[in-house]
């Protein structure tokens, strides 16, 4: 008895030193901002190989995510476990969390307040997004782009006031992202300033290409007014104005989430988006082991979609051809190994498979 019972002593001493190994989803980094006037801190998080030697030192797009004190940690969860497995609904990304300071001051476009009970301003900082936006074309993306291997494919998502925000950016700044999330915006903002302009530009304005997803979370009764009246103004948006246009070459959807609040929307919502703005990336995997061409015919396609030389990563790859070789298929496998060798030449894990083959 005193045997087992040190033996089972011993092993909860190893498991309790084993749990207390630190899980690491990413790095903060903070420095100095010319534009605004103060410290930033980003949070960063790589693709789950980026330094791994065996693979080949890639390129990835960049998700940059507003709120990032709030919102970087599930959408680096979601990046991490949407890239695990054969059946990828978007590619290995690099995540950004961009920490707020004042984010009144950087998400909204014009200088307005409410004055309360208490007769203050309550929003006496705003009117500060195009600094921002300044910010993250003068600074922050470029600290990126030194710092990182990115490929020159940027995301920028925003849920409330950073939803409102991605909109703005949008209108303002089209070329400054590829694709833009707005998770219930605030469009009420200012008397209805951002979605005023929207309607009178969407029309005329060439997005080339753009990607746009707009969520609109549970739509209030109308006894709490101003609910009510920000989820009827995104709907107003979405139905009118979001896909009336198609000759703008803007890629749109929009989807309503009647089961999750303005706060609970983001998760659901960023998923979603990623599954709409890299449509047609998932590959048919069952039907590869007989046809191999479906892999760079379908990256060819959605490359020709998005407007951008968009790559199969390197560890998806690496698991088809492991995948098809187990099927018996050795030469459509080989067939793919050729093309990921193309793509990744540097790569010592691809080699291993060509030369043990």
């Amino acid at each position: 008895m005193k045997k087992i019972l040190k033996t089972s002593f011993l092993f909860l001493v190893m498991l309790s030193a084993a749990a207390q190994e630190p899980i690491v989803t990413g790095q903060s980094h903070s420095f100095h901002s010319t534009v605004l006037g103060e410290e930033r801190i980003i949070d960063v998080q790589l693709p789950k190989h980026y330094d791994n030697p065996d693979f080949a030192k890639a390129d990835y797009p960049v998700l940059y995510v507003l709120d990032g004190d709030f919102n970087f940690p599930f959408v680096s969860a979601l990046e991490r476990f949407n890239t695990k497995f054969l059946y990828r609904p978007h590619p290995e990304m690099i995540v950004i969390g961009i920490r707020n300071t004042d984010r009144t001051r950087d998400f909204t476009p014009t200088k307005t307040g409410t004055s309360g009970p208490d007769g203050k301003n309550h929003f006496e900082t705003s009117g500060g997004a195009d600094r921002f936006i300044d910010f993250l074309r003068e600074e922050l993306q470029p600290y990126i782009n030194s710092n990182f291997r990115s490929n020159g494919y940027d995301i920028l998502l925003g849920h409330s006031f950073g939803g409102l925000f991605t909109i703005y950016t949008l209108l303002e700044a089209p070329v400054l992202f590829d694709d833009y999330i707005a998770i219930d915006p605030s469009l009420w903002w200012d008397d209805q300033v951002i979605y005023k302009r929207a309607k009178a530009q969407w029309e005329t304005t060439d997005f080339q290409k753009k990607g746009l997803f707009v969520a609109l979370a549970y739509e209030a009764p109308e006894n709490t007014k101003d609910r009510f009246e920000h989820g009827k103004l995104i709907r107003r948006f979405c139905e009118n104005t979001l896909n009336a246009y198609p000759q703008n070459n803007l890629r749109t959807q929009w989807k309503y989430y009647p089961d999750h609040d303005h706060g609970a929307v983001p998760i659901p919502a960023t998923m979603d988006a990623l599954y709409f703005l890299f449509d047609g990336i998932q590959l048919p995997v069952k039907k590869i082991p007989e046809n191999p061409e479906l892999v760079s015919r379908t990256y060819a396609q959605v490359s020709k979609k998005l407007n951008f030389d968009l790559r199969p990563d390197e560890s998806l790859l690496y698991e088809l051809i492991r995948y098809v070789r187990g099927t018996g298929n050795e030469d459509n496998a080989d067939t793919i190994l050729d093309h990921a060798l193309d793509i990744y030449p540097d790569s010592k894990q691809l080699q291993r498979l060509k030369n043990d083959h």
